[in-house]
């Protein structure tokens, strides 16, 4: 059964009248809400972080500092995207920031294939042998991620994993939208020459 098109705007709407909801009572005080807010992202902000390169330590530093700024900034929130992508844009921001940052220039960069690399967790209802695989095939996309060469590594987390619009990327980036989208079509060309049997 298919939905109509004023069902999934119907749909939308109350997600966002929820989400707006959300973000009155955290900005009113009540420390539940800002819990749910910062469980419900949790999530989405430390695979940011650590698909950008960043290792355990930084990443989870980078994370608590992200959501301290989502807070500061959330009177701005209106409503106008989802929350996951307003929070998104503002994680991004700030792992650029923390990239660039001159006290991170002698710090080695997280690789996906470290040990403190986070790991994915297993699914329910795989086999052992259905999550090694899993687990062999996420390894290898995030060891051709990793190779990739800044900006495009970046380009390409912020666009699939944080959803953001190019015009987005490229004001965080402060790069021409056409530039963004040039190395989302190399970074996209690479990561196939790399896994190959995978895509």
């Amino acid at each position: 059964m298919h939905e109509k098109p004023g069902d999934v705007a119907e749909a939308e709407g109350a997600e966002r009248a929820g989400e707006l909801a959300l973000v009155g009572r955290c900005l009113a005080g009540d420390a539940a809400a800002q819990q749910e807010l910062v469980r419900r992202h949790a999530g989405l902000v430390w695979s940011l972080c650590s698909r950008a390169g960043l290792a355990a330590a930084e990443a989870e530093d980078v994370s608590q500092e992200i959501f301290w700024g989502v807070f500061q900034a959330l009177p701005r929130f209106r409503g106008e995207s989802r929350l996951s992508t307003w929070l998104c844009t503002l994680a991004f921001r700030r792992i650029v920031d923390h990239r660039r940052s001159p006290a991170r220039r002698d710090v080695a960069a997280g690789a996906a294939t470290d040990a403190s690399f986070p790991q994915p967790t297993r699914p329910d209802g795989t086999s052992p042998e259905g999550d090694a695989a899993l687990a062999q095939r996420r390894r290898r996309v995030r060891a051709a991620l990793d190779g990739l060469a800044e900006p495009a590594r970046s380009v390409l987390v912020a666009y699939y994993l944080g959803e953001l619009p190019v015009l987005e990327i490229a004001r965080t980036l402060r790069m021409p939208a056409g530039t963004v989208k040039t190395h989302l079509h190399r970074g996209r060309r690479e990561l196939r020459g790399r896994l190959g049997d995978l895509c």
